[in-house]
């Protein structure tokens, strides 16, 4: 869990520094800023917490606008359309997860690795759609956020681009082929 630090005034004039522990969903929140502010993604923004649930706006991949949710009683990140327009039962799912099995592999860098025992991820699809959902295991939001971000970074730039959902690309992003 991250720290904040600030300085409280002392009885006597001087100030002294207090150490609080930040909020899962502040460390959460802290974690997808950094992103922003390394424009990993396109814009940011924290858009409203209720009780235990945090969402956030991240403009990212291809223009579009991402609505991630985070819950801190269960330290479960939602994205709920982190794929669109892929029908149910499309063999396109089931090559997204056995690519997501793929980046848990022991064979991976460590820091390029997701790990089994601290996070659990699922897919669904709902309405033609694909839901992408990350849980720490063990409390560790920090760990959960950063990995979601670089899972889908390689869903996006790894994943799709690797030539056989090329298609996918251009029809769902209206993309030029010849400019790509």
């Amino acid at each position: 869990m991250g720290y904040s630090s600030f300085l409280v005034p002392h009885r006597q004039g001087r100030s002294t520094v207090t150490t609080k522990a930040l909020s899962t969903i502040d460390v959460v929140s802290q974690v997808l800023a950094e992103y922003a502010e390394r424009r990993v993604f396109h814009g940011f923004s924290r858009a409203r917490t209720t009780g235990d649930t945090a969402s956030f706006q991240i403009a990212w991949h291809r223009g579009r606008v991402f609505e991630l949710t985070f819950d801190a009683k269960t330290c479960t990140l939602r994205l709920p359309e982190v794929l669109t327009n892929v029908p149910a039962g499309a063999a396109m799912h089931a090559d997204l997860k056995a690519f997501i099995r793929s980046r848990q592999s022991a064979e991976l860098p460590e820091h390029r690795r997701i790990d089994r025992q601290k996070v659990q991820i699922r897919t669904y699809n709902r309405n033609d759609d694909i839901l992408l959902v990350m849980k720490a295991n063990d409390g560790d939001g920090e760990y959960a956020a950063r990995k979601l971000v670089h899972l889908v970074n390689e869903i996006y730039l790894i994943f799709l681009a690797d030539g056989n959902y090329f298609d996918y690309l251009v029809e769902t992003f209206d993309l030029d082929p010849d400019h790509m």
